[in-house]
């Protein structure tokens, strides 16, 4: 055998190394980018009143020139785009960019996507996953989230979604599209007098979005959060390096460049005293103060407020990841605050939120469509495993730095969309399509954090019987909410499976959750850790209860009326 030594030697391991050396370059290509992304975002912060001045002109001109936006990211990033996912749906229909430029002009966007979709131009959540395989119009393929990544990003940074799909969504954040998501958020906080008031964020750290988009945004208009709440502690999540360093990273840009980021201090959700503590100290210096959380959260500072005697009348929860149900804003607002529905999706980002007088206050979640950014239109769907048929949302993204290109992407969400005029600063730069009663279809929510459907079903049918015994028909989750507005799931557990040491079916129930994404750096890992805090799962031994026409389905939800459900008013 023969020996290689010196520069020979060398080569020949550089060669074998090649591979390794290019994935760096590309890393540090990449690396490079975020920092100079960062720099230019910092570099360029507003005074709040230039922001908002800038977001009502720009928001304006968007609405203006929606339907042109619109086809100019169909025509650049679908149909000039050869890795599109789109393409192989539209050529099977032979659709081409001219027939959906003819339709937009004589129909508008939501009626072309509303015809696109009756041709079959969508895409389940399921589909978008990668979980199921795309079978329309004679043609079959598999996609993966990737595949609808933003191809015209540069600067960015990745975060996870927090829904538990999966490895949950990798989603890569521009800070262009920062930059243009902070003019929503300058209207937004202004529209409830908070554009300049304190401002705190109770949001666990990555791998999620919120926290850090957040600090990022409203540092961005002039009013960065002054503290950072975790749920979750950094210690009990496992994040790689790459996500740490680039965490410490922008904390220590922003603290150069004079604009220091809060950074996450540990409070989880049997400690909401301190977010009720803090909120009470900043009412004193200010007459209102924002706290931007989970709606469940909320809640539980609202709840802690009374307890405590604190008065925290003035506060405006900015409330996200949950239904704003009906009950849970009435215990904000027993407290004196005031609830704010903000919905967003981590592939199109924040897509709607609530004004200060809704024009049906009825409605609890009643927001406002950014739909210079995203439009929206429902189809009807069947449901088996929660035996109900609902108005599913499909979403299309229309702002160019969406981290996601969508064109009728179902999320599994439902619930009621309509135009309606609105005298609120939103309705008068023409935002005029609403939505509302919003519900999943695909995943339980608890404190912010779901876990969809695919993992609980594997649980149930075949994890749990194997423990435990049984059969899959043995085992049931039913979603409730008490009467302090906080969600618990109930598990029933049939007693024809005889004693059973309920605590395990808890503690393993909720490690099965933990261990469903394939990523440590999942939310799976903060959702288990902020489901355990809350003693979201409560173990109950009676027979599941079945549908009227006797099935024993996974899961029991409570159906809402036909208003919830989504038809259109």
């Amino acid at each position: 055998m023969a020996i290689r030594t010196g520069k020979e030697g060398f080569l020949s391991k550089l060669c074998c190394k090649n591979g390794l050396w290019i994935a760096f370059r590309g890393s540090m290509r990449k690396y490079l980018r975020f920092v100079s992304g960062l720099h230019e975002y910092l570099r360029e912060r507003l005074e709040p009143l230039a922001a908002l001045e800038q977001a009502r002109l720009k928001l304006q001109s968007r609405i203006t020139n929606r339907d042109q936006n619109f086809l100019n990211l169909l025509e650049k990033g679908i149909f000039g785009y050869s890795s599109s996912p789109y393409l192989e749906l539209l050529k099977s229909r032979s659709i081409a960019f001219s027939d959906i430029k003819k339709w937009v002009e004589g129909d508008g966007i939501e009626g072309t996507l509303t015809r696109l979709q009756q041709e079959g131009i969508y895409f389940t959540v399921d589909e978008f996953k990668g979980k199921t395989e795309v079978n329309r119009n004679g043609i079959r393929f598999k996609c993966n989230e990737r595949m609808f990544d933003n191809p015209f990003l540069s600067n960015y940074y990745e975060v996870r979604s927090g829904a538990t799909r999966s490895a949950g969504t990798r989603v890569r954040i521009d800070f262009e599209y920062l930059k243009q998501r902070s003019l929503y958020d300058a209207l937004l906080l202004h529209t409830h007098g908070i554009l300049t008031a304190p401002i705190a964020n109770w949001f666990p750290i990555f791998p999620g979005a919120p926290g850090m988009n957040s600090s990022l945004r409203f540092l961005r208009i002039g009013n960065a959060p002054r503290r950072w709440f975790s749920q979750v502690s950094q210690a009990q999540v496992d994040v790689n390096w790459e996500k740490s360093w680039g965490t410490q990273l922008i904390f220590m840009m922003a603290k150069l460049y004079g604009a220091p980021l809060a950074t996450p201090d540990h409070a989880d959700l049997n400690s909401a005293h301190i977010l009720a503590e803090w909120a009470a100290e900043m009412l004193k210096e200010s007459p209102r103060c924002g706290i931007y959380t989970f709606a469940s959260s909320a809640v539980r500072v609202c709840i802690a407020a009374r307890e405590r005697g604190l008065n925290i009348k003035g506060t405006r929860f900015l409330v996200t990841g949950e239904p704003l149900t009906a009950q849970k804003k009435k215990e904000i607002e027993e407290a004196g605050a005031i609830a704010v529905p903000v919905y967003g999706i981590s592939e199109a980002g924040v897509i709607a939120a609530g004004c200060n007088h809704p024009a049906d206050p009825a409605i609890s979640d009643f927001c406002h469509v950014y739909k210079d950014t995203t439009a929206i239109i429902t189809h009807r769907l069947s449901v088996p495993h929660i035996d109900l048929e609902v108005d599913a949302f499909l979403f299309s993204t229309i702002l160019y730095e969406s981290p996601k290109l969508l064109l009728n992407v179902g999320m599994g969400d439902y619930g009621m969309v309509r135009k309606c005029p609105c005298d609120c600063e939103f309705g008068k730069l023409g935002f005029d399509t609403h939505f509302g009663n919003i519900r999943s279809y695909e995943k339980l929510t608890g404190e912010g954090v779901t876990f969809v459907d695919t993992d609980l079903i594997r649980i149930l049918e075949k994890e749990l019987p194997s423990r435990f015994g049984g059969r899959s028909t043995d085992y049931q989750l039913v979603e409730q909410e008490n009467g302090a507005g906080l969600n618990h799931l109930r598990l029933l557990v049939s007693p024809r499976l005889g004693s059973l040491d309920e605590r395990r079916i808890t503690r393993e129930f909720i490690e099965l959750l933990r261990r469903s994404e394939d990523s440590p750096e999942s939310w799976a890992q903060s959702g288990s850790l902020m489901w355990n805090q809350a003693g979201m799962l409560q173990v109950e031994r009676t027979t599941p209860i079945p549908t009227i026409s006797g099935k024993i389905l996974p899961f029991h939800l409570v159906k809402p009326s036909a208003k919830v459900i989504g038809k259109k008013e």
